[in-house]
């Protein structure tokens, strides 16, 4: 009888061991740990990058990038017109922000190349800041849902657009209580 139970005794402690040992394997960085796929190769010969497997190219993820359109129209510019920046909203689109100077009219159009979606929502929210002299700068956010490339080639299609109304920072301050009601 005290045989099985020594038997056991070094079954479960193996067994533990061997346990403890691949969640400890797991917690070490990646700089420690080497690749299995290195252990086979040569030690001795440098590695170069997609030089003997030209496939490696073709398996990276090419980004999904679009173009937009955006039209901007700004009710109640003064005389000096205003900055305009625009910039990524959020993290789910990236693209290079835009600095452009509106005249009076309040008319503007911006395009945009290689915006690149990050989320499968394919949402892109526009921060657009307007600087007018005088008043405090303002920030809006807008979303534009873009819709999927038909093709995945080249880019077959125009770009998509929208338009984007909002009023100015002078006349919005023009239209906050004073203290007194207005009927």
């Amino acid at each position: 009888m005290q045989v099985r139970s020594w038997m056991a005794a070094v079954v479960l402690m193996a067994g533990s061991t061997v346990l403890i040992s691949g969640v400890a394997r797991s917690q070490k960085s990646g700089s420690d740990q080497t690749p299995p796929s290195a252990e086979g190769q040569d030690a001795g010969t440098p590695k170069t990058q997609d030089s003997q497997n030209p496939s490696v190219q073709d398996k990276r993820p090419t980004p999904n990038t679009q173009t937009v359109e955006l039209n901007l129209l700004i009710a109640g510019l003064g005389q000096d017109g205003c900055e305009v920046e625009i910039k990524p909203g959020n993290r789910s689109c990236r693209f290079q922000p835009q600095h452009l100077r509106v005249e009076t009219q309040g008319k503007a159009k911006f395009v945009f190349r290689d915006i690149e979606l990050r989320g499968a929502d394919r949402n892109c929210t526009f921060a657009i800041t307007v600087h007018e002299t005088g008043q405090a700068s303002r920030t809006i956010y807008r979303g534009f849902r873009i819709g999927s490339r038909l093709t995945p080639g080249p880019v077959s299609q125009g770009a998509q657009s929208f338009t984007c109304y909002m009023n100015s920072p002078s006349k919005l301050a023009g239209l906050e209580p004073t203290g007194q009601t207005r009927r």
